[in-house]
């Protein structure tokens, strides 16, 4: 019996991180010219308040020019000292609060469309050293590939939700950064380490068990 119970949560186990490393790995498939387009018409048609305040031209080059892998942004942040929410936001006055606390109305729902699209934040911090001192925050940000992120972009949430951004930010910076994904050789190895503890402990319960039985 407890044979039969260990190899079923070995099965089990192994079949959990196939699914999820098939959900969390990119699939290599490059956008097409019509994909670009439908999503680039999608964001377009936005309503520009609440949302909406995309380089248009720079966002369609940087999704023609997609190669199907992951890749990170790296986000600089300067918050206004009072929220600056526009006209027709719907957000009460007495609730706009100071531009940190509406960014962080935006990042509420921005966390929940990464996790739809296996993507995440794997740094932040409002700690800047001196040559940064212009900015509140810094935020490091995994997508799994452009597909994802315009696909994020393009969503009724996020067009509601930027209204918290926009009214939070002073300023940004965005830089994309393209090369070794270091988080994903962390994720299998964290995974790899889970599965072999998860081996061990069902190999000395066996043991244990067979030491009973003698």
């Amino acid at each position: 019996m407890v044979n039969k119970i260990a190899g079923s949560l070995l099965v089990l186990t192994g079949f959990v991180v196939v699914l999820f490393l098939f959900w969390y790995s990119p699939t290599s498939e490059k956008l097409s010219t019509a994909e670009v387009d439908d999503l680039i018409g999608q964001i377009q048609s936005q309503s520009k308040i609440p949302g909406g305040q995309h380089d248009t031209p720079a966002l369609r080059q940087f999704l023609n020019e997609d190669d199907g892998q992951p890749f990170y942004t790296v986000n600089l942040y300067k918050y206004y000292t009072h929220a600056q929410y526009q006209y027709g936001s719907g957000m009460p006055k007495e609730s706009e609060g100071t531009g940190r606390q509406a960014f962080d109305r935006f990042s509420q729902v921005m966390v929940g469309l990464l996790v739809k699209h296996a993507s995440h934040p794997i740094f932040g911090s409002d700690w800047m050293d001196t040559n940064l001192g212009e900015w509140d925050r810094l935020v490091i940000v995994r997508y799994r590939s452009r597909r994802d992120i315009a696909q994020i972009f393009a969503s009724d949430e996020f067009a509601q939700a930027s209204s918290h951004k926009w009214a939070g930010l002073e300023k940004n910076q965005r830089l994309l950064v393209q090369g070794l994904h270091i988080p994903e050789f962390f994720l299998f190895g964290l995974i790899f380490t889970f599965v072999l503890g998860l081996g061990f402990y069902i190999m000395r319960i066996v043991r244990l068990q067979k030491i009973n039985t003698a």
